[in-house]
């Protein structure tokens, strides 16, 4: 990479420092007011950062592709996803290879970062989410041909903290499927979310895809996630590039849409969204969960949270396939049309409806 050969002079006239500097055609000047030697060096770093970034290779500075790597999450992502990374690379990459030249980058350099973040306390599920951005960041070099280093031996270390995934129990669940009563306003009333509560157990969905779900989604016994509501109000394309998934609506989940879509009408709301809030828009997830803590009370079943709705999704159907368990989820590899809507992949979606159809009915009918 071609280096600054000048240096910043001090303009009298306009009391700054000032460098000129070019490169592929393009002449730009970079300025600082700040007198002394401190002003001279704020200017030329600020044409260095420049030259930096337009002349990017193996020995561009590693932080340069990582405010890039930002730049493009942050104009094709959601705001909470490039949020978190930019905290990442903030708080933990930055200050370990930030400055190291990406030509010279190595494994072990990242496997530093993981280190680093585990020295600072990090659970296993965000260190976990370190290391699968600094992949997603080697990517994106990858692309620029800046490097060819695939990290893929990055561990986290075996004593990193776990954090206790909660579930709902047996008993909590032939409560759910049996009571829909709640409070608000220390009154006595039809909680209007049960269904959704229902759904999200039947079918594993995340709660803002609960919650971003549309009756256009729907056709037949065929639902497709396409979106999905985050915490701060904001319609997202989901999670992932797998969130956008197909799934099969029959038994009890079926029933559950069908009791949804009644109750609309018989509150005389007319909305796009299924489980849509009292202003026929759809339900912001601080809503979805105090309604939800509010049931939880009143039926005296264990404190946990939406999310964890998901967790005993997963946690009841221990007999589905591991394969259709991801599919269901969400988890794994992007479905092409064909896949998406041959007999094969339809066939999947049956089974996997049916295995959560029976693994619910099993413990909601068994007799104390």
């Amino acid at each position: 990479m071609s280096e600054r050969q000048n240096e910043a002079i001090w303009v009298e006239k306009r009391s700054r420092w000032q460098i000129n500097v070019q490169s592929e055609g393009e002449r730009k000047t970079f300025t600082s007011s700040t007198p002394g030697k401190k002003g001279k060096i704020a200017a030329e770093k600020k044409a260095d950062t420049w030259l930096e970034q337009r002349l990017v290779g193996d020995g561009t500075k590693f932080e340069v592709f990582l405010d890039k790597f930002y730049e493009h999450k942050k104009a094709t992502t959601s705001k909470a996803n490039y949020e978190q990374i930019e905290f990442y690379i903030r708080a933990y990459i930055k200050p370990v290879v930030g400055k190291k030249k990406i030509g010279r980058i190595t494994e072990n350099d990242l496997q530093t970062v993981i280190d680093f973040a585990f020295a600072s306390g990090l659970s296993h599920k965000t260190l976990s989410n370190i290391r699968a951005t600094i992949s997603s960041i080697m990517k994106f070099c990858r692309k620029s041909k800046a490097t060819s280093l695939f990290p893929e031996g990055l561990e986290i270390p075996r004593n990193a903290k776990r954090g206790k995934k909660q579930i709902a129990q047996p008993e909590d669940l032939k409560k759910l499927f049996s009571s829909s009563q709640t409070t608000w306003h220390m009154k006595v009333c039809e909680d209007r979310y049960i269904h959704a509560y229902r759904f999200s157990v039947l079918t594993g969905l995340r709660p803002g895809e609960l919650l971003g779900l549309q009756w256009g989604d729907i056709t037949g016994d065929r639902l497709t996630i396409h979106r999905a509501v985050n915490d701060d109000g904001d319609i997202t394309p989901g999670k992932n590039e797998n969130a956008q998934r197909p799934l099969s609506i029959k038994g009890m989940a079926k029933i559950e849409l069908d009791v949804q879509r009644a109750m609309l009408n018989q509150e005389g709301i007319l909305s796009k969204f299924v489980f849509a809030d009292t202003d026929a828009g759809f339900t912001r997830q601080k809503h979805f969960r105090k309604a939800w803590n509010r049931y939880c009370e009143y039926n005296n079943m264990s404190k946990i949270t939406p999310y964890e709705l998901r967790h005993t999704y997963v946690s009841i159907n221990d007999e589905m396939p591991d394969g259709l368990k991801k599919q269901a989820l969400g988890h794994s590899a992007n479905m092409d049309t064909e896949g998406v809507y041959g007999h094969t992949k339809a066939g999947d979606l049956d089974r996997i409806a049916s295995y959560s159809n029976n693994a619910i009915k099993k413990i909601i009918e068994k007799k104390a």
